[in-house]
């Protein structure tokens, strides 16, 4: 497999940005161990109104085993870590590859593979989009109350509101980058039903695109202090023949916080992409 990715460039960046957070504050929600650590392994946490508490600060998982052939493990001067794989391949997961793709779709894919990442709208500064924000090796924060769940992602500085209230998805929407997002408790899962955007964005970096009609559904279960997934399932008649679904797994980032984080300043990328 041809390595394109032209945002692997980024992640140097990004892999020394990870232990670059605020200077460490104690968090006194997170139970600690006898020596003072935070035990990442105790029963997931309650908020107010009894419904499962998702708050913290959370790091994507790496799965090295199942990355794409060719794909590196990132090395820092802080760290060596590897890449979540649906960052690299949102549809990794889905068996089989074959026709997934719409004719239309197909085409596109090919050319973006081909192009090096010359077209990865991260490459020139664009928003990662949803659902492959969550898949970057980035932080991101989830703040949580009773009618509106907020989830801060460093990368970009961008955020998204997810509605408890029972409104109706937006008909008609003006295309966003994060979509229109609304939510309701199932038992422990948090789930999210998302729409509404614009298709500029790519589903990871080989390249896979999607349509304005794209629908996401994710469900968040946090299964014990230390550690949330996340699945996803992508509908996209338009690009895909059937669904897409995957499972993403991140650990919480304890006492630490985010920083702000922009594509914008000094940038040097672009004028290779001509």
């Amino acid at each position: 497999m041809k390595l394109i990715v032209a945002g692997f460039a980024l992640l140097i960046f990004w892999s020394s940005n990870v232990s670059a957070q605020w200077a460490r504050y104690p968090d006194n929600s997170i139970p600690r161990t006898r020596d003072g650590k935070a035990d990442l392994a105790a029963k997931a946490p309650k908020a107010r109104d009894g419904k499962p508490d998702l708050s913290g600060l959370w790091q994507p998982e790496p799965d090295p085993a199942g990355l794409p052939k060719g794909v590196p493990i990132v090395e820092s001067i802080h760290e060596t870590f590897a890449i979540p794989r649906f960052f690299i391949d949102v549809t990794a997961e889905t068996k089989p590859a074959e026709g997934l793709l719409q004719p239309a779709a197909g085409a596109t894919f090919l050319q973006n593979l081909q192009s090096g990442g010359k077209n990865d709208p991260g490459a020139h500064c664009k928003p990662t989009g949803v659902p492959a924000i969550a898949n970057l090796p980035i932080p991101f924060k989830i703040i949580q109350t009773e009618k509106l769940v907020i989830i801060l992602y460093e990368e970009g500085s961008v955020f998204r509101q997810v509605f408890l209230d029972s409104r109706k998805t937006v008909q008609d929407p003006q295309p966003r980058w994060m979509g229109y997002s609304t939510g309701k408790w199932e038992g422990d899962i948090l789930v999210i039903e998302s729409s509404g955007f614009t298709e500029k964005s790519w589903l990871d970096r080989l390249g896979h695109t999607h349509s304005e009609a794209m629908r996401i559904t994710e469900r968040y279960r946090r299964t014990d202090v230390g550690h949330l997934e996340y699945e996803v399932t992508i509908n996209d008649p338009k690009t895909f023949t059937r669904p897409v679904k995957y499972t993403q797994k991140a650990s919480l980032v304890p006492d630490e916080d985010l920083l702000e984080y922009f594509c914008t300043e000094n940038e040097k990328d672009t004028q290779h992409y001509r």
